[in-house]
């Protein structure tokens, strides 16, 4: 027979190696949570990003200084692929210019989500997308000041469900980001809370604040009860101001901002598919339609371009059409700052034949 200390021995060894299996993967959650990108990931990107009765899988982590690139990634694995939290950087234009275009790759009729004001950047589709002015780096061979633009992502629900734990992950990682390209930014700040998903419309008296209350002034048609969707930001590349007839939920009349070079290949083919004229390059000037308005600026070096659309039911003509463009692109150029040379469209041109 056994000796008792043995037998107790053998007991305790039992229950360790039992407490050690339930154990094991929170301690690897923990190692692996507490090392992803430099240390950088915030811990409620785990607690309230990584779904529960989930376990982290791996961790992901590259950079290159020379090709401007920063990616780094926590992933968990389901039954049919890798998820995760991850954050991806570039400080090359090119690479900037093919992102944005991925975005916008249905034109200016894109929607996409404010960020708090003072964040310089936007959300598409669970995204949040932050483009930061980097000091350090200087300008590019074009004369443009140089930038870092970093896209993060989560699970498919976390702009509904976890939307400021989100948003904190983004500023955490695009800190980290440029630290580790040299960049230079001020370090952004996370606000408490995050704007919701999709913003609900909201009376006109209440756009006083917002880079959409140009629009509580302005001459609008009479008898529609607008309302006002504001995705818009004075920080950020895009900006729109969407107006609605109460109680409908496709807008009537939108307007939107975008600032960089980027924005002239959208907005080229935009002017093709609303407009037509045999002038050479019309489609990269100010152009005005029956329901169509652009207008150009020169922002940081960079294009800026403004347009106001509108359906066929808005209950408006070409001159109101350029009087709002004329009253957003100005409201924008002084709210953005650092603008020059704002051209406005003349003459309507016909609208282009479906």
């Amino acid at each position: 027979m056994l000796p008792r200390w043995v037998k107790v021995g053998m007991v305790a060894a039992v229950v360790l190696a039992a407490v050690g299996y339930f154990v094991k993967p929170y301690a690897n959650d923990w190692w692996l949570a507490s090392r992803v990108c430099g240390g950088a990931m915030p811990d409620e990107a785990v607690d309230k990003l990584i779904p529960d009765g989930e376990h982290l899988d791996s961790d992901y982590e590259y950079f290159n200084e020379e090709l401007g690139v920063y990616s780094c990634a926590l992933i968990h694995e389901d039954s049919y692929r890798a998820k995760g939290v991850s954050a991806l950087a570039h400080t090359d234009r090119d690479s900037q210019d093919l992102a944005m275009k991925t975005v916008f790759y249905d034109g200016t009729a894109r929607s996409v989500g404010a960020l708090p004001e003072g964040l310089p950047g936007f959300t598409d589709e669970g995204r949040v997308r932050l483009l930061v002015s980097c000091p350090d780096l200087g300008k590019d061979m074009e004369g443009r000041p140089r930038r870092l633009l970093v896209r993060t992502s989560a699970e498919r629900d976390a702009m509904e469900e976890q939307p400021d734990a989100l948003l904190r992950t983004a500023v955490a990682l695009a800190n980290q980001a440029s630290k580790k390209l040299g960049c230079g930014a001020e370090p952004l700040k996370a606000p408490k809370h995050a704007l919701p998903g999709e913003s609900k419309p909201v009376a006109l008296s209440a756009v006083a604040g917002t880079a959409c209350s140009w629009l509580s002034g302005a001459k609008l048609p009479t008898g529609a009860g607008w309302t006002v969707r504001v995705a818009a930001n004075d920080a950020a590349p895009v900006s729109r101001c969407e107006l609605h007839r109460d109680g409908e939920e496709r807008p009537r009349l939108v307007f939107n901002a975008w600032y960089g070079d980027w924005s002239e290949g959208p907005f080229s083919e935009a002017a093709a598919r609303h407009g037509s004229s045999a002038a050479d390059g019309w489609k990269t000037r100010p152009v005005l339609t029956a329901n169509w308005g652009r207008a150009k600026a020169r922002c940081d070096a960079e294009a800026a371009n403004f347009e106001a659309g509108a359906d066929e039911d808005a209950g408006i003509k070409a001159p109101q059409l350029r009087a709002l463009l004329t009253a957003f692109a100005q409201d924008q150029v002084k709210r953005h700052g650092g603008c020059k040379d704002l051209a406005l469209p003349t003459r309507e041109l016909p609208a282009a034949k479906r």
